[in-house]
């Protein structure tokens, strides 16, 4: 962000108030916000944690208002010529409507950056002294610490620090209530909420400060409201965007720089149990770096390509690790829900190292999603096989084996952690991944640990389950009616279903196919048998297949719907089709695929992504914007998705035998994304991250991050693609 020798002017300011950080803790827990420091949705926060991994969230720390008190020559604290400086700011709803910014530290800011698992904000006052923020999560464990440098005094000065507690479910926005409490002593106070919330017991929060790890701050108990905060975000949304926000009271502690110029005072903020002493800042940024590296790739990713993309490739690696996160298997929830009334003795403790123990899972987006099925094993491939972390990927196809319902893998859980099994497309995803793994790594042994779960899902589908889902006599998959959404274009409102793809959907039944033959490739030196019955199923669906294409256009048909006994087809032009290209088996001829992904080119493909519909359509809807409603109406009919270009890259390089001329396209393709990841800067959207969404089209000459500031698949499948582009591992073809 700017790094200037003067105060940020208003544009700029209003430009970064539109640039959103994200930092995670390995658990599902994150802090978020703008780069100018004012929060501006019900999501942004100091620290949002997960009590039950990776769901059970809980707005702890919303954030700290901020002074510095100095002290002019001899004057005591409060005379005539002391001064009392903001350097927090937030937005207020106005008398009249409106937003109103106060207090005014943020015309103070100077400087805003961001790196590997920290944000830091440098004020700049009067005389030369600056003050400069960092804000860093501990992994493994609800806790943020912040941490707090003076320089540039001629005298004494106070910091004073008021923390603002949030303590509710971190969907909800609530306005002052009784419930409230706060208690505190020297260099600590516990802040008490209301309710118990999404079932991890009574809500607290645990505050620690102190200067140099020694000298404790002074807390006095001075509870108060600040009522009225506004987020513009959520009412862009259409959405409830007020709230008012607790504070127990305040921390002041002394910073005298004539005696100790390099002194640092931290504060400490747990939603776990009572702040252990010397947790040190430095440490916990130690233990965000290193995880995850370049040098980790497999030898087949680690192509001379990638040599020259090192820095690229770091940037996207680390922000990838963002999205992998612990899971709490269901004898650690019941305990942990039953030992909530003990939290006060938890303390924050690291990750343990990885092994074949735990579990693990992939959280879809931050920061509203917790783990989706589609999205974990379409981001598995990228985020964790690509990456070489395969006992993670392996904890992770455990992890969803274990909670198969009737041959389904669970499409995503609420913020309790109950599951939800409303998709057809997650558990062949999931048979996909599980025979990558094989392939990938070349672990037999763990395979056959999933194969079960595999061979399920096979059976379900084959004999019928729930939600419709069903193998039809002519060999493909159909699946749910008019009222239900299972792919992924999946908006639903009030009962409007904006997308309808009940029957048989081409992305389906293209992973139907392939999944049948990667699954017999795995099987047949293990059984034959079953591997030749596998192999036969795919054959009635691809002797069947012929009914998607649309001999007019050229391309394929999006889905079969049901009408009067047999299937209409669907002819709008969307970018499910490239799945059938872009598999490691295709049913489709040479010349189809060529033709598929022309069309797909010439319609949808834009420098963000994929549209979801032809801009020709009249259902096309080119901007993600205004009430939600209206955003469910465009999320599938026009809407820019990055992920879907991993799957255009793909079929690319599959349809063009990874030719050289292919390789070339393909880096065209995904540089604008590749930049849109590394290198912006001052722009509005997600720093070191990809969004959910995009605009579809320009308007006013860019096109707008929106949904999700950061989300697993427009991560995974940039990642994957470099990989596949510059590396030697084609797969299967």
């Amino acid at each position: 962000m700017p790094n200037s020798t003067t105060k940020l002017d208003n544009d700029q300011l209003s430009t970064m108030g539109r640039c959103e950080w994200v930092l995670t803790n390995g658990l599902g827990g994150f802090a978020m916000g703008t780069a100018n420091g004012v929060p501006d949705r019900r999501y942004h926060g100091w620290l949002v944690g997960a009590m039950q991994p990776p769901v059970g969230r809980v707005m702890g720390l919303h954030s700290c208002l901020e002074w510095l008190a100095v002290q002019e020559d001899d004057a005591g604290l409060g005379g005539p010529r002391g001064r009392r400086i903001e350097l927090s700011s937030f937005r207020f709803r106005g008398m009249g409507g409106g937003g109103v910014i106060h207090p005014k530290g943020m015309h103070r800011l100077e400087q805003f950056e961001q790196g590997t698992g920290w944000a830091r904000w440098a004020y700049m006052l009067e005389d030369g002294v600056t003050v400069t923020r960092e804000l860093t999560l501990v992994r493994g464990s609800n806790t943020a610490l912040v941490r707090y440098r003076v320089t540039g005094l001629r005298g004494k000065a106070w910091l004073e620090v008021r923390p603002l507690v949030g303590l509710r479910d971190y969907h909800s926005l609530w306005r002052e209530r009784a419930g409230y409490s706060g208690t505190g002593g020297d260099g600590w106070c516990e802040a008490a909420g209301p309710e118990a919330i999404a079932g991890a017991g009574p809500s607290r929060l645990w505050v620690t400060m102190a200067r140099d790890g020694k000298a404790k701050a002074t807390f006095v108990g001075d509870a108060e409201w600040w009522r009225n905060f506004e987020y513009t975000r959520e009412l862009e949304r259409g959405m409830d965007g007020v709230e008012d926000v607790y504070s127990p009271g305040v921390f002041m502690v002394e910073c005298d720089h004539r005696d100790q110029p390099d002194s640092q005072v931290v504060l400490a903020a747990s939603l776990d149990g009572p702040v252990p002493e010397g947790l040190l800042f430095d440490e916990v940024l130690a233990g965000h770096k290193g995880r995850v590296s370049v040098e980790a790739l497999p030898a087949g990713c680690a192509a001379a390509g990638l040599v020259g993309r090192v820095r690229e490739l770091s940037i996207i690696v680390e922000g990838a690790d963002q999205f992998v996160v612990r899971r709490v298997s269901d004898t650690q929830h019941k305990g942990r829900t039953a030992d909530a009334g003990a939290r006060e003795s938890r303390k924050p403790t690291p990750t343990p190292p990885s092994g074949r123990g735990f579990q693990a899972t992939i959280v879809a987006g931050y920061p509203w999603f917790s783990d989706w099925g589609r999205d974990t094993f379409i981001s598995m491939r990228g985020l964790l096989l690509c990456t070489g972390r395969f006992e993670e990927a392996l904890a992770v196809l455990r992890a969803f084996a274990a909670m198969q319902k009737n041959g389904l893998i669970p499409n995503c859980f609420d913020n309790a952690g109950h599951a939800e099994y409303n998709t057809v497309d997650a558990s062949l995803w999931y048979v996909h991944a599980a025979c990558e793994y094989l392939r990938v790594s070349g672990d037999r042994a763990g395979f056959e640990s999933v194969c079960g779960a595999c061979l399920a899902v096979i059976e379900a589908y084959r004999g019928g389950t729930e939600f419709d889902i069903r193998m039809d006599e002519d060999g493909l998959i159909a699946a749910g009616s008019e009222g239900t959404q299972l792919t992924w274009m999946d908006a639903r409102r009030d009962g409007v279903v904006f997308t309808p793809r009940h029957g048989k959907a081409v992305e389906i039944n293209a992973l139907w196919y392939s999944g049948l033959m990667e699954l017999a490739d795995a099987l047949k030196g293990a059984d034959k048998a079953k591997a030749a019955e596998l192999r036969g199923l795919a054959e009635r669906c691809s002797s069947s297949f012929g009914q998607f294409w649309n001999h007019d256009a050229r391309c394929l048909f999006d889905v079969l719907m049901p009408v009067d006994g047999g299937w209409r087809p669907d002819g709008r032009v969307r970018p499910n089709q490239v799945f059938a290209v872009s598999q490691p088996y295709s049913v489709l001829y040479p010349d189809q695929k060529h033709a598929v992904l022309a069309v797909v080119k010439e319609r949808l493909l834009t420098p963000m992504g994929l549209r979801t519909l032809d801009p020709a359509d009249p259902g096309y809807r080119p901007r993600f914007e205004g009430p939600i409603r209206e955003r469910d109406a465009a999320y599938h009919n026009g809407t820019v998705w990055p992920w879907l270009i991993g799957a255009y890259c793909e079929g690319v390089l599959r349809a063009g035998a990874f030719s050289a001329e292919a390789r070339d396209e393909v880096r065209g393709v995904i540089q604008p994304l590749v930049r849109e990841f590394c290198e912006r800067t001052t722009q509005v959207g997600p720093l070191r991250q990809l969004a959910e969404v995009y605009d579809a089209d320009e308007k006013p000459g860019h096109r707008r991050a929106e949904g999700c500031i950061a989300q697993a698949w427009s991560v995974a499948e940039v990642l994957r693609v470099l990989c596949l582009v510059e590396g030697t591992e084609r797969g299967t073809n």
